[in-house]
């Protein structure tokens, strides 16, 4: 069967699944960075719900695709340091450091084999500068001298014609039925036999590369060995997601930075993490106008027990930016995100996130869980709580974008009890003449207790009798005023069972979280 002249996809095909509307939205991309540079005898309009692709009618199908497939994945000039350049994805020679981490990315996702990027033996040292590091820090980098989308790589959809008896296609001409490799979708499980598809499909697929966003995960809360990330979006207008995806990724494009638009941007330590901070960053534009995308779906790419040879999906989740505590992810990733650079002992650098909050608060709410379950993890350990305690500024804006009624007032009761209680520690030291290093002393002392009696404690009954106790002992007898203004609600959920873990959590970030300029007087000047 001859390829349709024009070629017309449309957005909403009933049988689309959201890799179509990825590729679609990659494709769509594609043509946009085209401007007015389209292949030579190819016309291509995009629609916002659909996309039209005309050819000179002296072309065959095949050369078609071959002009097609050259504009729309190239690599990067420089002989034997080459690195894919996707002109769908926007990003201009002033990014090298965005470029790397999308090379790496798909790599590690789309083409894993050697056979799907060859290139020259050995290493390429790439010298990444920071903005606090004149002397800049070596990463390295597999070069490509080619790779499998360029020509199709495994789909048949290219492959020479040999004549037959058997052949009944031309010269030129596209198969009946393509193959869709893990190249095109990666993690794909074909089985026994094959994925195939229309030419028009596979031809398609071969844009899901474009149409998503790859990160670096370097997990620190979790155990699996998760090395790569996609973020699929779920494309529904291809018009404005052509505009968002120029908006997000090129420097030239941009009024502000943003936080994924560079190497260390792309570094982040989970898939919702990922997820979370494209669609925030995505979602920048909206503010006037309608969405380009409905979610997104992150697909974590990793080691699984049952294939040591290559990375396989370890994650796929739905991810939406609707989650009620949604600011205080923003919060965690405005003040906590990001990642950063360490050296090795042979001078080579590699990056790493500079907190696992933004990850833990990512997952909760990926997962339907508490926005702070599992905070414990974070501080079970001394050195982990003292390192969490650098972090307070940070926690502290998380806690103000707190909106759950019964979350904000545990957290400011415990605010109210701690101040009181270092305000003591304040007078004692005054009083046993210790000096601004004794109130340190006493307050690193009594921190540590705390974090441990709260850990210690198992039952609801016995935390809760603790924190009233803890109230009581700050206020030496005195009703605490948000206690007072709220005794049943807070007597209802320390008392239950079902809120013991929530309420633990609570209690350990409100520990870390506390800032004094917003609690305390400015007359105790010591207690910083």
């Amino acid at each position: 069967m001859a390829l349709e002249n024009p070629i017309i996809y449309q957005l909403f095909e009933p049988n689309y699944t959201i890799y179509h509307r990825a590729s679609l939205g990659g494709l769509a991309a594609t043509i946009t960075a085209w401007g007015e540079e389209q292949p030579l005898g190819i016309t291509a309009k995009v629609k916002p719900d659909s996309i039209e692709i005309h050819w000179c009618l002296v072309l065959t199908e095949q050369e078609v695709l071959r002009r097609l497939l050259e504009a729309s994945f190239r690599l990067t000039g420089d002989k034997n340091k080459q690195m894919i350049d996707l002109p769908g994805q926007f990003i201009d020679q002033n990014s090298p450091g965005l470029r790397l981490a999308v090379h790496e990315g798909l790599c590690l996702t789309f083409l894993q084999h050697n056979k799907m990027r060859p290139g020259p033996k050995g290493s390429v040292s790439f010298d990444l500068k920071s903005v606090d590091d004149d002397q800049g820090n070596i990463l390295t980098y597999k070069a490509v001298n080619s790779y499998a989308h360029q020509k199709a790589q495994g789909t048949g959809l290219l492959d020479e014609v040999k004549l037959s008896k058997k052949e009944s296609r031309l010269p030129g001409q596209l198969p009946e039925i393509a193959t869709i490799p893990q190249s095109i979708v990666p993690g794909a499980m074909a089985g026994s036999k094959a994925l195939e598809a229309s030419p028009q499909e596979a031809f398609l697929l071969l844009y899901l590369m474009v149409g998503c966003q790859v990160f670096l995960l370097r997990p620190r809360t979790y155990k699996e060995k998760a090395q790569a990330c996609l973020v699929i979006p779920d494309v529904i207008d291809l018009k404005r997601f052509a505009s968002d995806a120029k908006r997000l990724t090129s420097q030239t494009q941009n009024k502000q930075t943003y936080f994924t638009n560079s190497y260390l941007g792309r570094v982040v330590g989970g898939a919702e993490e990922a997820a979370l901070k494209f669609l925030i960053e995505f979602q920048a534009g909206w503010v006037s106008r309608k969405k380009s995308i409905a979610g997104v779906r992150a697909i974590a790419m990793g080691k699984v027990p049952w294939d040591k040879n290559q990375i396989n999906r370890s994650l796929s989740i739905k991810v939406t930016g609707d989650y009620r505590e949604i600011d205080v992810f923003k919060q965690a990733n405005l003040r906590l995100g990001g990642s950063k650079l360490l050296k090795t002992k042979k001078d080579q650098s590699f990056a790493v996130p500079i907190s696992p909050v933004p990850e833990l608060i990512a997952a909760n709410l990926a997962a339907q869980r508490h926005w702070c379950a599992h905070f414990l993890d974070l501080v079970s350990k001394k050195y982990d709580f003292q390192r969490m305690l650098f972090n307070r500024r940070g926690l502290n804006e998380m806690a103000k974008a707190v909106k759950d009624e019964i979350d904000r007032v545990i957290i400011h009761a415990f605010y109210d009890a701690w101040k009181r209680i270092r305000g003591q520690l304040w007078e004692r030291a005054d009083n046993e003449k210790l000096g601004t290093e004794g109130y340190y002393r006493l307050l690193e002392v009594r921190s540590e207790r705390i974090r441990n009696e709260i850990l210690r404690l198992k039952t609801p009954d016995l935390l809760a009798n603790w924190f009233l106790r803890f109230c009581a002992d700050a206020t030496r007898g005195k009703n605490l005023g948000v206690i007072s203004d709220n005794p049943e609600q807070i007597r209802k959920f320390i008392f239950s069972s079902r809120n013991f873990n929530r309420f633990q959590n609570l209690l350990l970030f409100a520990l870390v979280s506390y800032k004094r300029e917003n609690f305390e007087s400015s007359n105790q000047s010591g207690d910083k």
